[in-house]
């Protein structure tokens, strides 16, 4: 989903006037914390477009566009990308905890419902609720699941086979074909 970005080193040049050799971009200072588990998010591309304003266009100014500017909103990038792992890993432990749940209540339900068969079996006076057992315990039927399978076809009909016209016509009109 991410790009890996290039192992940037860029060798100390002459430092400009003003500019020491530590204002210039290293490895360090684009890569996210190695410590990070997940894949540095800024694409290649803007890892060069960071490195080209960091050492050739290092004097030059645009506006709103600068190294400066390009390291911060790639940082904040990072930042983001961050706060949606920590989110997916949120939300994967949300998932997991309601699967767990939707077990556990499927479970009591077959429990509630093999004690309801145990009662009804001890009042078979009581047919209404031996017949509502009876429907809590049986398999749900393919088609509910499925309503594809329902039988309705839908779409264009098939294409008939010309043979079929040619042996109908070729035979009486009584007599249907073998």
């Amino acid at each position: 989903m991410f790009m890996t970005p290039p192992k940037l080193s860029v060798a100390p040049s002459e430092p400009a006037a003003g500019k020491t050799g530590s204002d210039r971009v290293t490895a360090s200072s684009v890569d996210p914390d190695p410590a990070s588990p997940i894949e540095d998010p800024v694409p290649a591309e803007v890892h060069a477009v960071i490195d080209l304003y960091a050492n050739q266009l290092a004097k030059v100014s645009f506006p709103e566009i600068d190294a400066g500017s390009l390291r911060r909103q790639a940082d904040e990038l990072r930042t983001e990308a961050k706060a949606v792992a920590r989110a997916r890993a949120a939300l994967d432990t949300a998932l997991a905890a309601f699967a767990a749940r939707i077990a556990t209540l499927t479970e009591t339900a077959a429990r509630a419902v093999a004690y309801a068969r145990i009662y009804s079996e001890a009042h078979p006076e009581r047919q209404a609720l031996a017949a509502a057992i009876a429907v809590l315990s049986e398999p749900a039927l393919p088609a509910a699941a499925n309503p594809a399978a329902s039988g309705k076809r839908r779409g264009r009909p098939p294409k008939r086979s010309a043979e079929l016209f040619d042996v109908a016509a070729s035979s009486p009109a009584g007599e249907a074909p073998a």
